[in-house]
């Protein structure tokens, strides 16, 4: 009986995560890349060096570029005023 409590809890926590997750991951979709920086260094904390959390931003909004969650940066048009 403790085995089957173990592994409901473990399966319990095991969903908890996948859903904080993928609830993350959906905070960031759609975002700009300047937008995700900006979120991002928000959620860094201030003892942290600039150079160091610029670094691990870098990576970060690398990774979600490969995997496709960041939307492009609007780039203003060359014709228009």
């Amino acid at each position: 009986m403790k085995k089957l409590i173990k592994l409901a809890l473990l399966v319990g926590g095991v969903a908890l995560a996948g859903k904080a997750l993928a609830a993350q991951k959906a905070d960031f979709a759609g975002l700009t890349e300047t937008e995700a920086r900006a979120r991002l260094d928000a959620k860094l904390p201030d003892k942290i060096p600039y150079e160091k959390r610029t670094e691990i931003a870098d990576k970060v909004v690398g990774k979600m570029k490969e995997k496709g969650v960041l939307s492009d940066d609007a780039q203003p048009e060359a014709g228009t005023a």
